[in-house]
């Protein structure tokens, strides 16, 4: 169930993140962990894997064995599809003023 795992992580990331837009084949957001000052990242395919590569240095994977990916964009929304699954999100978190 990896795809599972990766769309409840992509969740929580689009959760925690005020902005998130569809770039070419990438997908870039802003996180605002609460614990920490906030972070440009990049959701990327390497090769057979998706990982998120953040601002100032620091990677991680969030799938393996990726065979299908594509993300869309409609509006504020972005549809993620991996292998055979989909799920819908949406960032989450308002921004400070």
């Amino acid at each position: 169930m990896e795809e599972e795992l990766f769309f409840h992580t992509i969740e929580r990331l689009m959760w925690r993140s005020i902005s998130c837009e569809k770039n070419g084949d990438e997908v870039r957001g802003v996180d605002v962990d609460p614990e920490e000052e906030p972070i440009k990242w990049r959701l990327v395919r390497v090769q057979n894997q998706i990982r998120l590569k953040k601002e100032f240095g620091g990677e991680l994977t969030y799938a393996h064995d990726v065979t299908h990916y594509q993300v869309r964009q409609e509006g504020q929304t972005l549809i993620f599809e991996l292998n055979q699954r989909q799920r819908t999100v949406q960032c989450k978190k308002a921004a400070s003023s």
